[in-house]
């Protein structure tokens, strides 16, 4: 083993074990990490946007290559339900090192109706419509081998490390969103109580701090088949952490309403305002395929900083199953 393998993975082992417990904007990323595959996981309000009910799975691994790495499995559903009513829920699990991460959300949402248009979706209460949506989530944090990290020489010393303890706690999210045709637009407030760690690991910031999410775009349609679709997430969060993520995607479908099949190709330019220059930056490629109400698809993340060297990149896989047929999985 190389030199810098060695420093790498020695790197690497010191900063999962410690990501359970340190300041981290990190401890949302499960989620956030996925939203182009469905923004109801950055925005209760988006749950049952739609006239459609949408299961998905998707599994993200993430550093390819590199022992201990993060990865995260995730199962959501959000509908629509009679009198403008959206449910939605997800639950997942999270392994980072030494820290394993469990959550679950439920979200109730409201939709106002605001033409009777039917000009783009054919379901006139989508067309153009205004929606609220309020989330109540438990997080639980623990650790694998904790005996092992807590024996070892770097850590004997580590207040924090010694005193590790399974750490569950209950926060809430607040969102708003807006459909106009094509024009879509969302703001939300997530983790609004600001959780701190226990008492016993020291005075820290809150693991999970209170964020805002803001998201905009909008979808042309070039032929009646072809659409590209524009869009920008903003993130920002009062531990001064902040990200901007660019995107841009390109739909084809078989028929103009009626989709037996479509496909999709995506990118997402991922930049860490904080870092500044190519030190925090990120690059998505992604695509997928729709067959009849199954959708599947698969995205590739890029780290483009010094870290790329020692790994393979990120790899998500999503599984999706609609009532409906729809050439996007879901917004």
């Amino acid at each position: 083993m190389t030199k810098a393998k060695i420093w790498v993975k020695g790197w690497m082992v010191a900063l999962l074990a410690t990501a359970g417990f340190m300041t981290a904007t990190a401890q949302e990323f499960p989620v956030y990490n996925q939203y182009y595959f469905n923004y109801y996981l950055i925005n209760p309000a988006v749950a049952g946007a739609s006239n459609c009910h949408h299961f998905m799975l998707t599994h993200k691994q993430q550093w390819m290559g590199i022992d201990d790495a993060p990865h995260t499995t995730m199962f959501s559903y959000q509908g629509r339900w009679p009198r403008n009513v959206g449910l939605g829920a997800y639950v997942y699990h999270d392994v980072n090192g030494y820290s394993t991460q469990q959550a679950g959300q439920l979200t109730f949402a409201y939709h106002i109706p605001l033409t009777t248009g039917r000009r783009a979706t054919k379901a006139e209460n989508s067309d153009r419509q205004l929606s609220f949506g309020i989330s109540a989530k438990v997080f639980n944090y623990g650790y694998r081998n904790e005996d092992e990290l807590k024996k070892e020489s770097t850590y004997a010393n580590d207040h924090a490390v010694q005193n590790l303890e399974d750490f569950i706690t209950f926060n809430v999210n607040l969102g708003v969103y807006y459909v106009s045709y094509g024009f879509f637009a969302g703001l939300t407030g997530t983790n609004l109580l600001g959780t701190k760690m226990d008492e016993s690991v020291g005075d820290m910031e809150p693991i999970i701090p209170p964020s805002i999410y803001g998201l905009v775009g909008y979808e042309w349609d070039v032929t009646k088949f072809d659409a590209v679709e524009p869009s920008a997430v903003v993130m920002y969060d009062t531990n001064g952490n902040s990200t901007i993520d660019a995107n841009f995607k390109y739909t084809r479908t078989s028929s103009a309403y009626r989709s037996d099949w479509s496909w999709w190709v995506a990118g997402t330019l991922r930049q860490n305002v904080d870092e500044g220059d190519y030190q925090g930056m990120t690059l998505i490629p992604m695509g997928g395929i729709q067959y009849h109400k199954f959708h599947c698809a698969l995205a590739y993340g890029i780290d483009l900083t010094r870290l790329y060297r020692h790994n393979y990149g990120t790899l998500e896989l999503m599984l999706g199953y609609t009532f409906c047929y729809t050439r996007r999985f879901c917004r």
